[in-house]
């Protein structure tokens, strides 16, 4: 069962300025992957249609998932991608189709395997000890 807390209905209805906030780190990140120079009026302006599809198309994904969705969507696909309104919608729809034939035939869904990886690394990471190996100024 989802967080309700993380989907995107949620995060509109409590924070929208975050939400928006968040899907521009979202939609950089895109152009950073990419390679592409943006420009900051055509990242608003696509940041802006981006939230719009958000909340009335893919309302009940988590942003994380919507996330993950472009990064793999980037990954498995050929060049050339552009950042535009289809592109990341057949990202997020390949991405929702995949997940639930997933769950209709009991397979673990990659998100999920993607979520506990994270997880696991980030424990790995905090229980690390930190040693100073040396100091230049003791002799």
């Amino acid at each position: 069962m989802k967080d309700k807390s993380k989907q995107i209905w949620y995060l509109y209805k409590t924070n929208k300025k975050q939400l928006v906030i968040d899907c521009f780190n979202i939609l950089s990140r895109f152009y950073v992957h990419l390679g592409h120079k943006s420009e900051a009026v055509l990242v608003n302006d696509l940041n802006n249609i981006f939230v719009e599809d958000l909340i009335t198309r893919y309302s009940n994904m988590e942003l994380e998932e919507v996330r993950y969705a472009i990064y793999k969507g980037i990954k498995d696909n050929d060049p050339p991608i552009f950042v535009n309104v289809p592109t990341w919608n057949k990202f997020i729809r390949d991405f929702k189709s995949s997940e639930q034939l997933k769950r209709q035939t009991n397979q673990i869904e990659e998100f999920s395997i993607y979520k506990k990886r994270l997880e696991t690394m980030g424990k790995q990471l905090q229980n690390r000890e930190v040693k100073k190996i040396g100091n230049v100024y003791n002799k």
